[in-house]
């Protein structure tokens, strides 16, 4: 089950939510469903339990006994889609009449009076389960309400602006999308709908990126470091090395041979490591120091042994 899936129905499971506001909630799917007209009333969802609950909620509101059919679609790809149709004129005529819509024609806006104040967040509900969706939090940050018509777009955006932050919105093909990019704000739309849990879970799993990122990002400076540190004592060990067999470490001034030495016996250890087991402990920098004087001396001694050839 897709994570979408798993918002829908939580909300569908949250029945005191679902219960309290019913009206304002069916007026969501009703007005963001396929089409909502005196011609054709029906909702296409690829979950069962909002098919069932747009069903159930028409039936009951405007007073309808048996004239909703709801059935399965296959698609080619094997997923199903649930299609819940008001099948006869006179009843089509009722769900226009109870949801304030001019009887004969289609409902050409959302009608403000028929959301009381406190009931935005079940209306938006309804819409979201009609026409909405949320991408895997793994993958992407993105939820969206995908509108066939401007005029029904332009409202639910007017309305998602008053009640939580608005919404940016663009067109796909023949949709007018309303969409969310940033994960904090789509924990709000969901705990405002009535999907808390799922909220919590995209709280989760960004969490768990963040901390992977955190480790990566540590992992990967750790990493450079080493090949910095490990590149820099191979070539003081090459240079230590060039001198050891021009004329040995004596020709080197005394506070440069023992460094020189300890380099040679231990090198695996850090500049700090180095400085602090000389016989008077010097500082990391001052390591690094003595060890350019140590590479300059052998770069000299390889370019004598040049131009001797």
């Amino acid at each position: 089950m897709s994570f979408a899936q798993r918002i829908k129905g939580e909300i569908c499971g949250n029945r005191s939510f679902c219960q309290r506001h019913r009206r304002a909630l069916a007026y969501g799917l009703l007005l963001y469903g396929k089409s909502f007209s005196s011609q054709d009333i029906c909702l296409h969802t690829e979950h069962r339990r909002v098919a069932r609950l747009y069903a159930d909620s028409i039936a009951d509101l405007a007073g309808l006994s048996g004239s909703i059919t709801l059935r399965e679609v296959r698609r080619q790809e094997g997923k199903s889609v649930y299609v819940a149709t008001v099948d006869s004129l006179a009843d089509r005529l009722s769900v226009l009449e109870a949801f304030g819509s001019p009887l004969g024609g289609p409902q050409t806006g959302l009608l403000r009076d028929r959301i009381s104040p406190g009931e935005e967040a079940a209306f938006l509900s309804g819409a979201f389960l009609a026409c909405g969706g949320v991408s895997d939090p793994e993958k992407d940050y993105r939820a969206e309400f995908s509108v066939a018509d401007r005029r029904l777009c332009q409202d639910l955006e007017q309305l998602l602006g008053e009640v939580l932050t608005p919404p940016k919105h663009t067109t796909r093909r023949n949709s007018y999308l309303l969409y969310y990019k940033e994960s904090e704000q789509i924990e709000d739309l969901l705990t405002f709908i009535g999907a808390p849990k799922c909220s919590m879970e995209l709280m989760e799993v960004k969490m768990v990126k963040e901390l992977r990122n955190k480790v990566n990002r540590t992992t990967n400076c750790e990493t450079a470091n080493i090949s910095k540190t490990v590149a820099a004592a191979v070539a003081q060990l090459e240079a230590i090395q060039r001198i050891q067999s021009a004329g040995g470490l004596g020709i080197l001034d005394e506070d440069l041979r023992e460094l020189a030495q300890l380099r040679l016996e231990h090198p695996e250890l850090s500049l700090r490591e180095l400085g602090s087991q000389l016989s008077q402990p010097i500082s990391r920098s001052g390591v690094n120091h003595r060890m350019r004087r140590i590479l300059d001396f052998a770069k000299e001694l390889e370019q004598k042994e040049r131009k001797s050839l």
